[in-house]
């Protein structure tokens, strides 16, 4: 009898600051029946973690945040932050590599989560790249957090969306809240958006009884559960709402159980323990997989408003006081506990109301009260309509065939010959135990064209930095705000040069030059200047100063110009003879990957090789010269494939121009170089 092979999903969360995005994430893979799930953890480790025999778990090396989203932390002394980024975007393209799973679900990103982008644009290059049949999907929450600068952030979460992904899932009942009414650009995304209903935990009742921690005494009195998720914020409720039992011992006999969650500091679960011993109606608990249970016995929650306590607020229609999170003019919680307030499932507790005689006198109020009726009956179903829209989803697009233009066709089963030369002439150099330092120019970036984001794509699934030789005077807007997107998510892997001024040709006889013999050194210094300027204004800090002469080609002038203007780097096609003297320093390419008198035209692969063969064993930096504008798919395959064995080297070590100044200038001649 044979069995078909079950769906596989890598399932990505990142949680920063609470446990929400986790808890979320784990209800919808307990609906994922059907699957194989792979859940990659990127925040830090959670207790008692209920995972369903069909899936497993990968923790990356765990990254969080301040509570006011200002700082990302990570646990590893040893390491920088870069470092660590780095090494969790190389298990997450490994983990892929290794799963080749039918379905990537992303949590929040591209929506949220932007400080993550520089390990998961890589991933989703990667998919792209490879025409794989994997399906990309965002699983977003109800409501966004507003940004400081809303219209570019979302012209950019468009780009990445339409460019990426090929399904959002919204996990919120659209009667409810629709995701336009937090992100105003809902019509110009081209994949579906689907709403499933908000994702809410099934309430399994469990008797006083099979839940410890619940006070024995006043007996019979109400039970109040008081939470604030993963406990990195919110201490003051907790502290109020203790501080306010207390008050109303005597006058309103109750129990408390205060959950303070996993991360709250060791100091102020210490100060609470402080503030609640000898009152054995009190009791504190850090962490309960059966918090569910506890809130469903309850008869009244004080909590914040997050998604998920919200949801279990509606599962168990338990009266409720919630206190929005406010962080950074964070709205999100707001705007949710408004809503369910309007419909009776809440009260808000408002800042004046967190003094502990306010908050007691809320207390009273709603446990003496009857609960109103709800005017609205939330879907609640958001897991199992997931699970359900990812089958059909992946039915649909396995009897469509695949019509997504792929620029980098899958490689062949053979090895081609010129892959077998060059990693004979690497292993030869692991060997030798040479080092060998390598960059990679693109010149003539002026417009956002499909080939310069496919050429970043390669590279940055590769984890290898890219210089890229901007044209000042034909840079269009789009381009810029690409470039400064790019840079922002990738500081080490993208740097921003200039290239000429409008790589125009001034010479009337002769080879083509921007720079050449028939300007003088008032006119070149002049547009070199125009140029550095605008780069300056247009991508601020961005801008590194490199200067890269349109045709490769300068003057005496030209150079002189170049040190006025104190750029650091004159990078060229290498000649025979350097170009010293100036306090810049020349870091040309060595090897163009295309060939020019006849028309632009790629160099054969073996020839690439033995080229790389022999600079290998002449020289101790090279640089390769790429040019997006004349790529091909052919040739995007040739780079992907190049790239690949370059990085498995470890004795090849790659470079932008400025990490580049940072090793010292090899004292290797240049005679003999064409």
């Amino acid at each position: 009898m044979s069995h078909s092979k079950k769906n596989t999903v890598m399932f990505y969360c990142q949680h920063v600051l609470g446990m929400g995005h986790v808890i979320r994430s784990l209800e919808i893979i307990h609906a994922l029946k059907s699957f194989d799930v792979t859940f990659i953890n990127g925040g830090a480790a959670l207790p008692e973690l209920r995972l369903p025999p069909f899936a497993n778990m990968i923790n990356l090396p765990a990254i969080s945040s301040d509570g006011e989203f200002e700082t990302l932390r990570h646990d590893d002394s040893s390491q920088s932050l870069e470092q660590i980024q780095g090494e969790r975007r190389d298990l997450l393209l490994s983990t892929f590599a290794t799963l080749q799973p039918d379905v990537l679900i992303l949590e929040l990103f591209p929506f949220g989560r932007i400080r993550f982008a520089n390990e998961l644009i890589p991933l989703l290059a990667r998919i792209r790249l490879n025409a794989a049949p994997t399906t990309v999907v965002c699983s977003l929450r109800d409501i966004l957090v507003g940004k400081s600068d809303q219209v570019r952030h979302e012209a950019w979460v468009c780009s990445l969306m339409n460019r990426y992904f090929n399904l959002l899932l919204v996990h919120s009942d659209p009667r409810f809240q629709q995701l336009a009414e937090t992100f105003s650009r809902t019509q110009d995304l081209t994949c579906p958006v689907v709403y499933t209903g908000f994702v809410a935990q099934p309430v399994e009742p469990k008797p006083f009884a099979e839940l410890p921690g619940i006070p024995e005494t006043p007996k019979d009195s109400p039970l109040i559960v008081v939470s604030i998720g993963g406990g990195r914020v919110g201490y003051e409720l907790l502290e109020s709402a203790i501080k306010a039992k207390l008050l109303l011992a005597a006058t309103v006999p109750c129990r408390m159980v205060v959950f303070t969650g996993p991360y709250l500091p060791q100091e102020q679960f210490d100060a609470l323990q402080i503030l609640t011993q000898e009152h054995p109606q009190l009791s504190l608990i850090r962490y309960s997989p059966d918090f569910l249970s506890y809130l469903n016995l309850a008869d009244l929650s004080i909590s914040m408003a997050g998604y998920n306590t919200c949801m279990n607020l509606v599962a168990t229609n338990t009266k409720a006081l919630v206190l929005p999170f406010k962080g950074r003019g964070n709205e999100e919680q707001t705007i949710r506990a408004k809503k369910l307030e309007a419909l009776g499932i809440v009260r808000i507790i408002s800042e004046d109301n967190l003094k502990p005689e306010n908050l007691g006198t809320l207390v009273t109020d709603l446990l003496n009260n009857p609960a109103q009726d709800t005017a609205l009956s939330l879907d609640t179903q958001g897991a199992t309509k997931t699970a359900s829209v990812l089958e059909s989803f992946l039915k649909q697009r396995h009897r469509t065939p695949m019509t997504q233009a792929q620029s980098v066709p899958s490689s062949t089963k053979s090895t081609p010959d010129w892959q077998r030369e060059l990693t004979h002439s690497l292993n030869a150099l692991q060997e030798s135990g040479k080092i060998i330092q390598l960059f990679l120019r693109d010149d003539d970036i002026d417009s956002d064209e499909d080939t310069l984001r496919t050429l970043c794509d390669i590279t940055l699934s590769r984890g290898i930095p890219l210089n890229l030789e901007v044209i000042p005077g034909n840079l269009t807007p789009s381009t810029i705000r690409f470039l400064k997107n790019l840079k922002r998510i990738n500081p080490s892997l993208i740097e921003l040069d200039q290239h000429g001024w409008r790589h125009t040709n001034h010479e009337q006889e002769g080879r083509k030059c921007e720079f050449g013999a028939s300007r003088n050194f008032q006119e070149q210094l002049q547009d070199i200047a125009r140029g550095k300027a605008l780069l300056e204004d247009a991508l601020a800090e961005r801008f590194f100063p490199v200067f890269t002469p349109p045709w490769n080609r300068g003057t005496a002038d030209t150079f002189r110009a170049l040190d006025e203007l104190g750029f650091l780097v004159l990078s060229k096609d290498r000649g025979k003879q350097a170009v010293t003297g100036y306090r810049f320093r020349e870091i040309s390419t060595t090897l163009d990957l295309y060939q020019w008198k006849t028309g632009p035209s790629m160099k054969s692969p073996m020839v690439i090789a033995k080229a790389l063969d022999s600079q290998f064993n002449e020289l101790e930096t090279i640089g390769l010269l790429l040019h997006h504008k004349v790529m091909d798919a052919e040739a995007f395959s040739f780079l992907d494939a190049l790239l690949k064995l370059l990085r498995a080297c470890s004795c090849i070590h790659f470079h932008t121009f400025q990490t580049l100044l940072t090793i010292p200038e090899p004292a290797v001649s240049l005679a003999g170089s064409r």
